[in-house]
């Protein structure tokens, strides 16, 4: 039987990698660990990094492509990047340029045999985007590096069995903690990161359109915990009256991948 699964390589703001498997179809999200890093934790799911059929970048960020140079330099694998994204990316890495597949924000392509539709992301980045992939198994959404939840965004993310959210920050945390106030600004402002608020609100909506698997995700590790971020969106899943697989992406790699077949997913809580 083909595997359908996600497995997190990285997450958070040091750097962001995860894997999307779907039947024989492999696609890395972001690349923003070392080659190093990447080819072992592929390993322990039994893959090398050239049998990738492509990686998705969400934007141009280092936390988001700091392996991307030497990646492109060991393997012909298609990088696919919003017009904004190529751009900034080819101004620092010109070599990309051969194997950049760029797109617009709202384009749709195929990817072995799953389709991968985009969005565009409210983030301060070039053309930062989000992705929902179908087909193989596959029913995903994938939305970091946000500062607020666009409709247009929850649109694209409503009733995909699996959704991959950021969760970025504790709002009081950030208020108190250690970051210049220029940054702190940022970090909140419209352009910025989704708060552990923000998230839970829209993973009760969620749950409430069919999302069984919710993976909270791009943790802040200054102002954000794990188990904060988690009871955040588990109260507001209770107070909503729903339910899903509660995760949260470690920042390094996941201990085993999340096995995404369509089932009846039970009550699961992980952090």
């Amino acid at each position: 039987m083909d595997q359908t699964y996600y497995y997190s390589i990285a997450s958070g703001s040091q750097g962001n990698c995860s894997l999307l498997v779907g039947g024989n179809t492999r696609i890395l999200i972001d690349m923003g660990v070392s080659v190093r890093r990447l080819t072992a934790a592929l390993a322990r799911v039994g893959l090398t990094p050239d049998l990738l059929d492509a990686v998705l970048l969400t934007h141009e960020h280092t936390d988001h492509i700091k392996g991307l140079a030497t990646f492109a330099k060991r393997f012909d694998t298609p990088i696919y990047a919003s017009f904004g994204t190529a751009a900034a990316v080819t101004d620092r890495i010109p070599a990309l340029a051969a194997l950049l597949r760029p797109f617009s924000g709202g384009d749709r392509f195929a990817v072995g045999r799953v389709l991968v539709r985009t969005f565009p992301t409210p983030h301060d980045a070039a053309e930062s985007v989000g992705f929902a992939v179908e087909g193989d198994g596959l029913s995903f959404g994938f939305a970091t590096d946000l500062g607020f939840m666009p409709d247009l965004v929850k649109d694209q993310l409503l009733g995909r069995r699996t959704v991959v959210l950021e969760s970025n920050h504790d709002v009081q945390m950030l208020q108190t903690g250690p970051y210049p106030w220029p940054l702190k600004q940022r970090v909140a402002g419209p352009r910025g990161h989704l708060s552990n608020r923000d998230c839970a609100a829209c993973a009760a909506e969620l749950a409430a359109a069919g999302t069984q698997t919710l993976i909270l995700a791009h943790l802040s590790e200054h102002n954000n915990t794990p188990l904060t971020a988690f009871r955040e969106t588990q109260a507001a899943l209770r107070a909503a009256g729903q339910d899903c697989a509660l995760f949260v992406a470690p920042k390094a790699e996941m201990e085993h991948p999340l096995d995404l077949q369509p089932q009846n997913t039970p009550c699961l809580a992980s952090v």
